[in-house]
């Protein structure tokens, strides 16, 4: 009895031992800074893209160039209807670019609850979320459709609560491993089970 019971330990701690080496090894994706203490786990995702560099320059030229044509009634002196909706369109731009070229999201995590956090640009909703109410975590894409039959893929972090409701946690990640990292190490750092979910991404 005694030798199985010892070989019951030394099983377990053979798959503890594996399971730990396995989450070492997961690689940090790019955009992603993680910090893990004991008792609190903290993942840091930047919004950076370069393109939105592109944007920042590029979109108020067109619009100046643009309001100084023929096509369009007013000037920057003697603004029209038409002048000022264009500027508003050029702000609401320049604004968006400046929070993927600055934000970041926080996620914060210790035994009790989740802390979501964005900034330093207001955008997004930030939130709180308690343990307790938390089930489980999954990956999904969303496919976005653009002119001439072009698409484009982001990836989100859903989490499903203890009454079946179904929120976002992060969205907007470029790339599946940035989705499937966040939704594995809060898992592991909350002692989740990692059951399928329909819809989910596929795992690796």
């Amino acid at each position: 009895m005694r030798t199985e019971g010892n070989m019951a330990i030394s099983l377990h701690k053979f798959f503890l031992m594996a399971d730990i080496v396995h989450d070492h090894n997961l690689a940090v994706p790019k955009n992603i800074r993680l910090t893990e203490k004991d008792n609190s786990l903290l993942i840091e995702y930047s919004w950076f893209k370069l393109k939105y560099f592109l944007l920042l320059f590029l979109f108020p030229f067109c619009a100046y160039v643009v309001v100084q044509s023929p096509y369009v009634d007013g000037t920057l002196h003697n603004p029209t209807l038409s002048v000022w909706v264009i500027a508003g369109v050029n702000i609401g731009v320049i604004y968006y670019s400046l929070t993927r070229l600055l934000n970041s999201t926080a996620i914060s995590v210790n035994h009790n609850r989740i802390e979501i956090t964005h900034g330093p640009l207001p955008l997004g909703r930030n939130m709180r979320i308690d343990r307790a109410q938390l089930t489980q975590l999954f990956v999904t894409k969303k496919r976005m459709a653009h002119r001439y039959y072009l698409y484009s893929s982001t990836y989100q972090v859903n989490a499903i609560l203890k009454d079946d409701q179904i929120i976002t946690l992060v969205k907007g990640l470029y790339e599946p491993e940035q989705g499937r990292f966040i939704e594995k190490k809060i898992e592991k750092f909350l002692g989740i089970t990692d059951i399928s979910v329909e819809g989910e991404l596929e795992k690796d």
